[in-house]
């Protein structure tokens, strides 16, 4: 019986097992000031009971009370939920990340105004440029169920418009 040898494309042997990989290396946050003197990096896990808002979505309900953070442009919303009570998934939008609202999602922003009150501000991004969606002035309180609506139509008709361009871009050609 003849014994045929592996040979791979550039006419070498082949081995019958993938060279070891060196295992990758840990990373670790530095406790204490940053390496520049500035502010520590933010730290892998957060101490906050949930989410981390930077990283994966949250609910937009565990944000609205307080300001935004100083870094941040806002709230890209993640999920849109149609149910009454429910509000949406959002994740911050830091001064790092492109200016541009992503094509079909909104960006909420606010800001505090007087007697404890919250001005909100929605812009949709489109493919070609990036709109002033809505405005709330002197919102009160848990705000998220007067801006809800709006953002779940816009949202669903933003993906209606968009299957309907590509099925007729598939029709025409």
């Amino acid at each position: 019986m003849t014994r045929f040898n592996m040979i791979d494309l550039t006419g070498r042997p082949a081995s019958r097992r993938p060279p070891a990989r060196p295992p990758l290396p840990r990373r670790r946050s530095a406790p204490g000031p940053g390496p520049d003197g500035g502010p520590a990096p933010r730290p892998a896990l957060t101490l906050v009971p949930g989410r981390d808002p930077y990283r994966s979505p949250v609910e937009l309900r565990t944000l609205v009370r307080a300001s935004m953070p100083e870094d941040v442009r806002g709230a890209l919303v993640t999920t849109v939920r149609k149910a009454p009570g429910r509000t949406f998934q959002v994740r911050w939008t830091t001064l790092d990340d492109p200016a541009r609202v992503p094509a079909g999602r909104v960006r909420l922003s606010w800001t505090p105004a007087a007697d404890g009150r919250t001005d909100v501000s929605a812009h949709l991004g489109l493919p070609g440029a990036e709109v002033l969606l809505a405005v709330w002035p002197a919102l009160r309180g848990d705000w998220c169920d007067v801006v809800r609506p709006t953002v779940t139509e816009v949202t669903e008709l933003h993906a209606a418009l968009s299957l309907a361009t590509a099925a007729l871009d598939h029709l025409v050609r």
